[in-house]
């Protein structure tokens, strides 16, 4: 409830600061005193654009400051704001310049989130921005709470949520096995391509080396034969003169023995030169220029170096990776099915109690029209029609299967039209009045502001009135602005607004009534100037008979 509300520089307020009781308070005044000035003050706290043209002139800046009594903390947390024990605080600040500022608990914020929070604190009948009432999702919970199917809807929408969330759950794995599916195809493409080459370990660089024997076949002949033939092949070969030179050195070694290692030595250098000219010739023997084998081994090096570039320098490790890999990535058929099991049992069950839901709703639909009409025709509204469109809505959502609207015909000849385009502030009010002295709805600790809801009425419609806002104040805290002293006598707390001038400027203040203040303002409420004894003993006597 609204406890304290705080406005400064706003249109002909300067500053002006009212404490507020839970109970019925009524605010009274004479026409052009403030009193729409106040509500339009509650509605920047509900959430209503601000315009700087509302600044008080002369001054640069404008301040609206609310503190609520209401246990809202979950509200503010999913909005990411500080809890403050059971206190909210509100405050909108509009500039000159048009930088303007929303601050909750002292924390700043934006105007999408005053208007969420604003919602459970406050709703202002007269001004379609601000009314909770007008929206279809709100007026299918107040179906529901009257159907006694309050239950059966958080079910259904407890249905909804975990089929939801298992549709979501199964989206997620058939992504997963998408994605598994998609990696084994990948997977079983390389290893096929690997294994259709069939590569062995070492084998690049021995065709590297082969391929290069290949290539320079011919030169390789050619040095090998002119190394044998100068080693051993020829007349001169290194060979002949060694073995001519080991015998020379053996003769004279007859003579002198100091040559005889010499000769040896020789000998042993001729012996190794005619082992390498075998050797050569060996080679020679076994090179050979063969086309066809060159073009095989360029071939298959060109298709090993591909998969290398593909895959790296270890064929035979990645495919080893490869086959662990497939092994590793397991397809969740079994939970697959479970999880399409599972959304077919929760939709089942959905559908059955949505249907359920739907006829306690349509049912019970017909009884808040009459009940509403009646409370209408109290309320000096003797030809309104009212009624609940239904229509269907296809897939059911959270709030199951149906979509309700609020529809109205105000005067005789009228089309039924949504409540939401009723175009009178007056009987906007006394509609919504109705609805909540016919539906219970929202939490106790809200506030409802009551705007031109003695518009159009007078006489016993408005002592009906009042006495439905006297039985909602049992409910709710409610602020009402009205002319009519039937409606303000059965206020708890009264407040008067007046407007004067002051040092050459108009100002508006707002004065809480004791008891023999407010017997003179109801006076003037219904004589005007003339308060006289008489007319005091008829406010007394009025007021006693509405305790």
């Amino acid at each position: 409830m609204l406890r304290f509300l705080r406005v400064r520089n706003f249109a002909l307020i300067d500053q002006l600061e009212i404490h507020f009781e839970n109970a019925f308070n009524l605010l009274s005044g004479e026409t052009g005193a403030g009193k729409s000035i106040l509500v339009d003050a509650l509605s920047l706290i509900a959430g209503a654009k601000a315009s700087s043209d509302t600044i008080r002139t002369g001054e640069s800046r404008a301040v609206i400051e609310a503190v609520f009594e209401a246990d809202i903390g979950a509200e503010l947390e999913t909005l990411g704001l500080d809890a403050n024990a059971d206190q909210v605080v509100v405050r909108r600040e509009i500039s000159s310049d048009g930088r303007n500022r929303v601050f909750i608990n002292s924390q700043p914020s934006t105007l999408s989130a005053l208007k969420d929070l604003a919602s459970s604190l406050l709703d202002i009948h007269g001004q379609h921005e601000q009314q909770t009432l007008l929206d279809s999702s709100t007026q299918l919970a107040l179906i529901d709470a009257f159907a006694g199917a309050s239950d059966l809807a958080a079910g259904v929408r407890d249905l909804h949520d975990a089929m939801q969330q298992t549709q979501e759950e199964l989206a997620s794995l058939l992504s997963d096995h998408a994605r598994k599916i998609e990696r084994l195809d990948l997977i079983q493409f390389q290893r096929d391509e690997i294994q259709k080459a069939n590569p062995k370990h070492g084998e690049t660089e021995a065709a590297q080396q082969q391929l290069a024997i290949l290539s320079h076949a011919t030169k390789l002949l050619d040095t090998a034969n002119r190394g044998y033939e100068q080693l051993y092949d020829s007349d001169t070969s290194i060979s002949s003169t060694l073995a001519q030179t080991s015998r020379a050195l053996r003769d004279a070694a007859q003579h002198d023995p100091r040559l005889e290692p010499l000769a040896t030595q020789t000998e042993s250098a001729r012996i190794q030169v005619q082992e390498i000219a075998s050797g050569l010739r060996d080679y020679a023997a076994r090179i050979e220029a063969d086309p066809r084998e060159l073009e095989r081994l360029q071939s298959r090096l060109a298709e090993l170096e591909r998969l290398h570039r593909k895959y790296g320098p270890d064929l035979l490790g990645h495919l080893d990776n490869l086959n662990r890999e497939m092994d590793s990535l397991g397809l969740a058929e079994e939970q697959k099915d479970k999880l399409l099991q599972r959304v077919a049992a929760l939709r089942e069950d959905y559908d059955r109690a949505a249907a359920k839901l739907s006829r306690k709703r349509r049912a019970a639909s017909e009884k808040v029209s009459r009940r509403v009409e009646t409370e209408l025709k109290s309320l000096a509204m003797p030809n309104a029609r009212f009624e609940v469109r239904w229509s269907d809505l296809d897939p059911g959502g959270a709030q199951g299967i149906d979509n309700a609207e609020f529809a109205i015909s105000a005067n005789p000849g009228e089309d039924v039209r949504p409540l939401v385009k009723v175009a009178s502030g007056g009987e906007l009010s006394r509609i919504m009045l109705a609805l909540r002295t016919v539906l219970v709805m929202d939490d106790a600790a809200k506030t409802l502001v009551f705007d031109e809801v003695d518009a159009g009425v007078g006489g016993k419609a408005a002592e009906t009135v009042g006495q439905k806002l006297q039985e909602l104040s049992r409910r709710y805290q409610i602020l009402c602005v009205t002319h009519l002293p039937q409606i303000a006598a059965c206020a708890e707390h009264h407040y008067r607004i007046e407007k004067s001038v002051r040092d050459g400027r108009t100002v508006t203040r707002v004065e809480p009534l004791g008891d023999e203040a407010r017997v003179d303002e109801l006076v003037r409420m219904m004589s005007g100037s003339r308060v006289t004894d008489a007319a005091r003993q008829h406010i007394r006597e009025m007021l006693a008979a509405k305790r």
